[in-house]
């Protein structure tokens, strides 16, 4: 057997020393990430924490709340409280002679609500009628409103009719659902009780929300999966609005975990001790928002041509996001299977964008307008004075405004802004019709370009109306051509994820979807 050479004691002394220097300079701040506590830097305090009525992406709310699917880390569509997908194959999906369609969910037994209540098909009824209620003031009905009834023939087995075909039934429910017994008869919008702890059958439930600090989550008893899970006792949310503050505490080790930080500042993340970065693809987009019923010379698509034109979305890619977010040119991306780059390219062209407003009669400074983004999100607000200055060398006086991440939400929600900097999380399914149908406008759906047009509202209702994949691919690819050509908002480079998770989490994989990377948090561990 071979001898193993021993290590020098001064030398075994000065590595011991190395590895506890380095420890220390990662946990100075705070506590160590492990199954005990993990923190995570949040770049901004939800305005609720009702998945149906917030403007917020839900990643608090994930762990708490859970749908009857979800989506996996290659977008794949999973069941979650149910115990499959239905589909025309397993029988769970059937076309009507009406025209209608009928979706049959059953539901996984032996889930119960965090109170101990079980959680039941009556509860899957309770929130579409409660969704479709004039008196409740959901983020969008789409989907739900195109359902007539949900029937209820046990506990276990809801079945949903839908007045037409709709394509995107499989995440109808991936927010989960309303409990009846806690929310029949009231009021959703004032339930405040509900609305800062609502109750869920997740992994964890809501222990404390400190107004303008932190949403502190502990682990939830008797969760469905099984003792054993989830394996990390508390998730800590704080609220750190700047960019380079929530950096700054991941290195100290006040927090453990950022999702999603900007791009720029990816080298100086990688080469903190104990951290590691995780890139996913990601199912999203950063566009300008063109607000046609605010500002009336958004409704001329010279003016969207122009404006485009003018923008070098090569340079803001290679110099600001350091060539980690590829320049787009619409709303869906090549990680998802109806892309297509078969469209009408907008080049940077300075002097075209001088003559479309010319000819649209914006000569001269004459065009002004306010952009809103939001503040401490770094990048962001670089990019916006980048845009500032291109659209000024053609003509174009932009100003820009920065909110906070919670008030950003109810300012597009509600219209009050002229064009905003931002991106949508897009779901696995590309459906198109919450965004750019004409019906689709607040609080209906999230179409806040305001964009009317008839050819591009009935190409993404047919899209929705099929579930054949070959005939859908080809409505919205014809969605999508149609959307280069109008423009009704600029779009300019897709997202990549940038994750900085703590060296030793276990089970973590991500997500390029708007279900966002706590969507596996019970598989989350650190030995």
């Amino acid at each position: 057997m071979p001898t193993v050479p021993r290590v020098p004691r001064a030398i075994a002394l000065l590595l011991l020393a190395v590895v506890a220097a380095l420890s220390c300079a990662r946990r100075a701040g705070g506590p160590a990430p492990s199954n005990d506590l993990l923190i995570v830097g949040y770049d901004r305090e939800p305005d609720t924490l009702n998945r149906f009525s917030t403007h917020i992406l839900e990643d608090i709310q994930t762990n708490v709340i859970e749908g009857l699917t979800t989506t996996d880390e290659h977008m794949n569509i999973i069941p979650l409280l149910a115990t499959e997908v239905p589909t025309l194959e397993n029988g769970g999906v059937r076309m009507r002679p009406d025209g209608g369609m009928d979706v049959t969910w059953k539901i996984r037994p032996g889930v119960s609500w965090h109170d101990g209540t079980p959680f039941t098909s009556a509860d899957v009824k309770f929130t579409v009628e409660a969704i479709n209620d004039p008196n409740y003031n959901p983020e969008s009905t789409d989907g739900f409103d195109r359902i007539e009834s949900v029937d209820t023939p046990d506990p276990l087995t809801a079945v949903v009719h839908y007045r037409e075909v709709y394509a995107p039934y499989a995440l109808q429910f991936f927010r989960g659902t309303f409990p009846k017994h806690v929310l029949e008869g009231r009021d959703i919008d004032t339930a405040n009780d509900y609305n800062r702890s609502p109750l869920g059958t997740g992994p964890y439930r809501v222990a404390e929300w400190k107004s303008g600090e932190y949403i502190r989550l502990e682990r939830a008893d008797n969760y469905w999966r099984g003792p054993e899970f989830p394996h990390i006792k508390q998730l800590l949310f704080r609220f750190i609005s700047n960019t380079n503050t929530r950096i700054n505490q991941l290195k100290s080790g006040e927090v453990h975990l950022v999702a999603m930080f900007p791009w720029d500042k990816h080298r100086e993340v990688e080469a903190v001790a104990g951290v590691q970065v995780h890139r996913t693809p990601g199912n999203a987009y950063e566009h300008v928002t063109l607000n046609q019923r605010a500002v009336p010379a958004f409704r001329d698509v010279r003016v969207r041509h122009a404006l485009m034109h003018a923008i070098d979305r090569e340079l803001i890619v290679k110099t600001i996001l350091d060539g980690l977010a590829p320049v787009t040119n619409g709303p869906i991306q090549p990680v998802s299977w109806a892309f297509t780059n078969d469209t009408v390219k907008y080049a940077f062209d300075p002097a075209r964008a001088k003559a479309l407003l010319a000819e649209a009669g914006w000569a001269d400074g004459k065009l002004s307008f306010t952009l809103i983004t939001q503040a401490g999100f770094a990048v962001r607000e670089t990019v916006a004075q980048v845009l500032q200055r291109q659209f000024r060398d053609v003509g174009v006086d932009m100003k820009i405004e920065l909110h906070d991440g919670t008030t950003i939400s109810s300012v597009w929600f509600e219209g009050k802004f002229h064009a905003m900097l931002h991106w949508w999380q897009m779901p696995a399914d590309p459906e198109l019709t919450l965004f750019f149908a004409a019906d689709r406008m607040p609080p209906r759906g999230r179409n806040i370009n305001y964009v009317e047009d008839g050819p591009l509202t009935d190409l993404v209702y047919a899209a929705d109306r099929t579930v054949d994949r070959t005939e859908r691919t080809r409505l919205l690819v014809l969605a999508q051509q149609r959307i280069a050509e109008l423009l009704p908002e600029l779009p300019l480079y897709g997202i990549t994820k940038l994750d900085a998770i703590p060296a030793g989490l276990r089970g973590f994989k991500g997500n390029p979807t708007n279900v966002g990377v706590f969507w596996n948090v019970h598989e989350w561990e650190i030995p």
